[in-house]
Formats: C-alpha cells, sequence, structure tokens
C-alpha cells in the first residue's frame, strides 16, 4: 500500500478484482471502505486488464491501485501504470479521481505517490504521462508534481495528446 497525508493507494490483487466484479458492497467490505456507485468511469476496463494480469505476472507489481480518501474512508477512484517499465526504463502512469474529489490536492498526491514509487524501482529511469492538448486540470497537476511537457503525439485512439516526462532530474 502506497500512502500520502490525505489517500492511500490499495494495490489490486485476486480478491479485489474478484470483488470489484462482484460489486460495490462486496469491494467495500474487502477494502475496509466506503465504495460509492459511479467511484469510477472505466469499471469496463477492469475485467480486461484483469485478464491481461492474470496472464503475465511480472505486471503484478505495474498495474492498478484503488484510490481511497483517508478521512472519509471513500473510494474515489483508481490509478496505477499502464504496463510494466519497457527497456529504456519508462513507464507510463495515469489517475481517475471521483468528480467531487476534484480540485482538492488528490489528483497531485496520487501522481507524485506513483511517480516516487516507479522512481525508486531500479527498472525506471522516466515516468511518462499523457493529456489531451490544451491547459486542463490534468496538465496543473503533472506539473505541481516536476512533470515537463516534451512533445505532442499523435495517439491511435485518443488523437493528439501532450507527452509529459518525470526523470527527478528537475
Amino acid at each position: 500500500m502506497l500512502e500520502s497525508k490525505n489517500i492511500k493507494l490499495i494495490a489490486c490483487d485476486d480478491t479485489i478484482f474478484d470483488a470489484i466484479k462482484m460489486g460495490d458492497d462486496v469491494l467495500a467490505q474487502v477494502i475496509g471502505a466506503n465504495v460509492p456507485k459511479k467511484w469510477t468511469e472505466f469499471r469496463d476496463a477492469f475485467t480486461p486488464a484483469y485478464k491481461r494480469w492474470k496472464e503475465h505476472p511480472p505486471l503484478r507489481d505495474w498495474w492498478t491501485y484503488l484510490i481511497v480518501h483517508r478521512s472519509d474512508n471513500q473510494l474515489i477512484g483508481c490509478c496505477g501504470y499502464k504496463g510494466e517499465p519497457d527497456l529504456n526504463g519508462v513507464v507510463e502512469i495515469g489517475y481517475e479521481i471521483k468528480s467531487s474529489y476534484r480540485g482538492q490536492g488528490f489528483g497531485s498526491e496520487v501522481a507524485d505517490l506513483l511517480t516516487r514509487n516507479a522512481l525508486e524501482s531500479k527498472l525506471v529511469k522516466t515516468v511518462i504521462a499523457f493529456t489531451l492538448p490544451f491547459e486542463s486540470p490534468s496538465t496543473s497537476v503533472l506539473r505541481r508534481v516536476g512533470y515537463t511537457l516534451t512533445q505532442t503525439v499523435e495517439d491511435d485512439a485518443d488523437g493528439r495528446v501532450w507527452k509529459w516526462e518525470y526523470t527527478g532530474k528537475q
């Protein structure tokens, strides 16, 4: 588990993935936190993620976490790495905060925890993230954590996006 002042990140395992499939009440019991309806906009992504996770054990350290707000003891989103580091030591982060918890600094805490955790690994030299190609709360989060906008790229799924990098040398 990764923790900061306001949040804790709970690494998904077999039990948690099964609980997600069984519903919010089961998930609440398993993680010991309140689970609101619509805690994620990407619930459908958990099934293919779980299948890939099961088939490729090295992903277990580089996958999905649930975000729990500590003082409310409430699940407020999910985050993680989009796969294990590549041969150049690059890993990508992603995160989602429930809309009612946005704008309170939790995205920055999540991005910072994921970034520091990745860079503590001997496998990672650079952490990257992508945003839509305009100023937004997501770009503010990445700047606050210390990421640098490095280029605009074309993504097969999302079209034109901005690529951000953090090497710890800023």
